[in-house]
């Protein structure tokens, strides 16, 4: 894989992926009343040895919720042990007290790049909840990306604070887990597609939509892909493993899973979707 992305003349970034510490002492988890059947230990220095062997350059650390709720300490420590290997987006509650000076300590004392709004609480976070928009304005003011965790009936709620934060960069993870089971035409999926005309919105989507589109054979992969990227221009979308969330493969099959599926994508739609975008977002990682 490394030979393959150096001759496409491309940084291999990996957009979407979670560690967590065997540590428990130092890194307490916090799984909430469900954990998470996935958790397992994924250390930093064992996550490199992955990359590496798979041909990842950078990665952009998710803080995985169901792992640590809103202590971004393990992330924050592994992207300042590893300054432009790693960079690290972190989870804080948008509701708490004081937030937006609780997203100042971890951006300007922790060293995070980039937050995570998850609406997976009980109950529901509303994504178009106007006490949110404390948060919002402090990440734009901070120029950090947002990288939204949500179920795809919230998906058209983002509208509001794409018309009423026109610099604030938002990543929606995993396209917010469309069925996709509707091919050919994918007409439920088309509130995602009338979100290009947002210029902040970004795409990200992960082995988890790969499968998914698959699920409707071949033809059915190419048709949404393809329309996605025609769509949105392959500049706003990005590719992550979701690992090891997603875990039926091996790192490095899950890296030549997504390669070979979207071969059929021009090499410069594939440059910008297996890296530059995440490199447009964190620059920091050249």
């Amino acid at each position: 894989m490394a030979e393959k992305s150096s001759k496409l003349g491309a940084m291999l970034v990996e957009s979407h992926c979670h560690i967590i510490s065997p540590d428990q002492r130092k890194y307490p988890r916090d799984t909430g009343p469900r954990p998470a059947a996935w958790l397992r230990d994924l250390a930093a220095e064992d996550f490199i040895a992955l990359n590496d062997a798979a041909g990842v350059e950078r990665a952009v650390l998710v803080q995985a919720f169901g792992a640590y709720r809103y202590d971004n300490s393990y992330v924050a420590d592994c992207a300042a042990r590893h300054p432009g290997r790693f960079v690290a987006v972190g989870i804080i509650d948008p509701l708490g007290p004081d937030a937006p000076r609780t997203l100042d300590y971890w951006v300007k004392d922790r060293g995070i790049r980039g937050l995570r709004i998850v609406t997976w609480t009980e109950p529901e976070l509303m994504l178009d909840d106007p006490m949110l928009d404390p948060v919002w304005r402090r990440a734009s003011e901070l120029q950090i990306p947002v990288c939204i965790l949500t179920n795809f009936h919230q998906v058209a709620k983002l509208r509001r604070v794409l018309d009423n934060f026109g610099s604030l960069r938002i990543a929606l993870d995993h396209l917010g887990l469309p069925r996709l089971d509707d091919a050919p035409g994918f007409a439920n999926e088309q509130i995602i597609f009338d979100l290009a005309r947002y210029r902040n919105f970004y795409g990200k989507f992960s082995s988890w939509t790969i499968a998914a589109a698959e699920r409707n054979g071949a033809a059915g992969l190419v048709e949404f892909f393809r329309r996605l990227v025609d769509t949105f221009g392959s500049h706003r979308l990005m590719w992550g493993t979701n690992f090891p969330a997603s875990n039926d493969r091996t790192y490095q099959g899950f890296v030549e899973y997504a390669r070979q599926k979207l071969a059929f994508l021009l090499p410069q739609e594939q440059r910008w979707i297996f890296g530059e975008t995440a490199l447009s977002l964190w620059p920091m990682l050249r």
